[in-house]
């Protein structure tokens, strides 16, 4: 895989999800378009490559996402949740891979929302460790795991029916990803396009 090529589609979807967050709300919900990426290389990629992807994007929106814990005057930026999150949604999407026809624009959204349930539920109980009184307990302020599944399961859902008209976009560049399948050589399209 052509990392660079990653991390333009990551910076401009982060751009997109964050940019135009008013633009694409839809009753107080935005897209993951970040969790599209971790998808379409895990239906595409090797599982190393997957593994390094996923958690190279969910320390991306790590980075982007600050909390607010409890008796902190500022937010904090807390690596990990996301990058284990994404690492759990890629992994349930690369099994769910070899099950399904990859070309098609309805599964792959159905993987969307299943590999996306996978990636927040972790993320939720990441997240919610946080408040357990050990070993330091500073649970984040106006944070609720309840609440929070409600609301990330509406942005499935909003990312999973997205996720139908721009996969056809994701799989017209990949060529330009440079995938290899489990043998080391680039598919058989890539090959004949190279030559």
């Amino acid at each position: 895989m052509r990392w660079p090529v990653l991390f333009i589609f990551a910076y401009f979807a982060l751009a997109l999800q964050q940019g135009l967050a008013t633009l694409l709300q839809v009753r107080g919900t935005t897209p993951d378009l970040i969790l599209l990426l971790v998808v379409f290389v895990a239906i595409s990629a090797q599982p190393r490559v997957l593994a390094w992807a996923a958690l190279a994007l969910g320390v991306l929106v790590d980075l982007s996402t600050p909390l607010q814990p409890t008796g902190y005057a500022t937010d904090l930026v807390l690596v990990g949740p996301g990058a284990l999150g994404y690492l759990a949604a890629g992994y349930v999407a690369w099994q769910l891979r070899g099950l399904v026809f990859r070309e098609s624009r309805l599964v792959f959204g159905a993987i969307v929302l299943l590999a996306g349930i996978a990636g927040h539920v972790v993320i939720v109980a990441v997240l919610g460790m946080r408040g357990l009184p050990w070993p330091i307990g500073e649970p984040i302020s106006g944070w609720a795991a309840a609440d929070q599944l409600a609301v990330r399961f509406l942005k499935l859902i909003y990312t999973s029916a997205l996720a139908m008209p721009l996969s056809t976009l994701l799989i017209r560049t990949r060529p330009w990803w440079g995938f290899v399948d489990a043998s080391g050589k680039a598919p058989p399209r890539a090959q004949a396009r190279r030559s």
